[in-house]
């Protein structure tokens, strides 16, 4: 087999150390290895400096550091919910702070509409309803019951019914004594509804909410 000189064996010396030269390389170093201390040496030395942890522990090691960014990583995910959960309520209680203390606020996003009749007096015959001026009933807003109320301090009774534009009956007649309240559940949002009344008294207040 071919000899070497300290040079090339110098050279050749990471490779081996390494692991990584063909067999027959490889067993051309260690033939000049076992005639040459000098290269002998930097072999040991070189051979330290290249140690390598087991397996097992470059394995127990990599579970480790995966089981950390796991770790690292829920933490995060909690945090973030967390403060998700925190921005929800504020602006969740907020915009309830608002919309209860600001009147302009309420008025837009709440159906709440009255109409005061003084003085009325229809006997039998049916008499439209003008609800803040308009012609039509229409629970256009965000929060809306959709029920009428007349108020407990009405001097009568009233009987109402409610039809579409195109003049069919939605809701049927019904009287309500002053206190009392009626569901309007039956009637669509965004839609126009005409109101028609019959009532005797000097003072009669309702609300549609």
């Amino acid at each position: 087999m071919e000899k070497i000189s300290c040079n090339i064996a110098r050279d050749l010396l990471p490779l081996y150390v390494e692991g990584i030269l063909s067999e027959e390389t490889a067993q051309v170093v260690e033939m000049h290895l076992q005639t040459c201390e000098s290269c002998k040496k930097d072999f040991e030395t070189m051979r330290q400096e290249f140690v390598f942890p087991p397996a097992p522990k470059i394995q127990e090691e990599n579970e480790r550091i995966l089981k950390e960014l796991k770790r690292q990583l829920k933490i995060k995910r909690i945090l973030t919910a967390v403060v998700a959960v925190f921005v929800t309520v504020a602006v969740v209680i907020s915009g309830y702070l608002v919309y209860t203390n600001v009147g302009a606020v309420h008025d837009f996003f709440t159906e709440d509409s009255t109409v005061i009749l003084r003085e009325i007096h229809t006997g039998d015959t049916w008499e439209p309803l003008y609800i803040e001026g308009n012609e039509y009933l229409n629970y256009d807003r965000l929060i809306c019951k959709k029920k009428m109320v007349v108020h407990i301090d009405s001097a009568s009774a009233v009987t109402f019914r409610i039809s579409d534009t195109d003049g069919n009956i939605v809701i049927d007649e019904q009287t309500l004594e002053p206190g009392e309240g009626a569901s309007l559940k039956e009637l669509k949002r965004n839609t126009d509804y005409k109101v028609e009344i019959k009532t005797e008294g000097d003072f009669v207040l309702l609300r549609f909410v």
